[in-house]
């Protein structure tokens, strides 16, 4: 039996771990060849907003630490004569808190869509009695025959029929 709950994050649909994996390391190479004069932190959202949206909020925290943390050592590489490693460490400490507030909404985001999808579908579902076959209408909030729900609801229900009965009342259709 299929657990309860909200479906787990579609890696196998959307973007799996190699994508921002690899979208991770273009940054950091583009990041690096830049230099230390110029700085576009932001970018690291992108690959990290993929990770918490795709893979979890544990794919978004470890690319936001990680990101900052490489930036860190970059700057230990070049020794710009501005910045000393107090001010590097400050600012990469600035930017896993940022980064990881970041990762968290964006995968508390994620997991409302997919609840909501899921609260949609089942909101779709009709209650129907195992032995009499009444359908609960919750808005009236009464059980009643399949027809009469039906005839309630016209907009909600397009007739058709299945392929056995139409082979067995195929004189009936053809006649419409």
């Amino acid at each position: 039996m299929a657990p309860i709950g909200p479906p787990t994050p579609p890696t196998a649909r959307g973007a799996r771990p190699i994508h921002w994996i690899a979208l991770s390391l273009v940054c950091l190479v583009v990041d690096f060849a830049l230099g230390p004069t110029i700085q576009f932190p932001f970018v690291y959202l992108v690959p990290i907003s993929m990770a918490s949206w795709y893979g979890g909020r544990s794919w978004g925290l470890a690319l936001a630490i990680l990101l900052p943390v490489c930036r860190f050592f970059f700057n230990l590489v070049w020794d710009p004569a501005w910045l000393t490693p107090i001010e590097s460490s400050i600012n990469a400490v600035i930017r896993i808190t940022v980064f990881a507030a970041f990762a968290f909404l964006i995968d508390r985001t994620a997991r409302q869509m997919r609840e909501l999808r899921h609260m949609h579908l089942l909101e779709g579902m009709l209650g129907v009695c195992s032995v009499c076959k009444k359908v609960r209408d919750d808005r009236v909030g009464s059980w009643q025959t399949l027809e009469a729900f039906v005839a309630g609801h016209p907009s909600e229900f397009e007739p058709d029929c299945c392929p056995d009965c139409k082979a067995h009342n195929r004189d009936v259709f053809e006649r419409r």
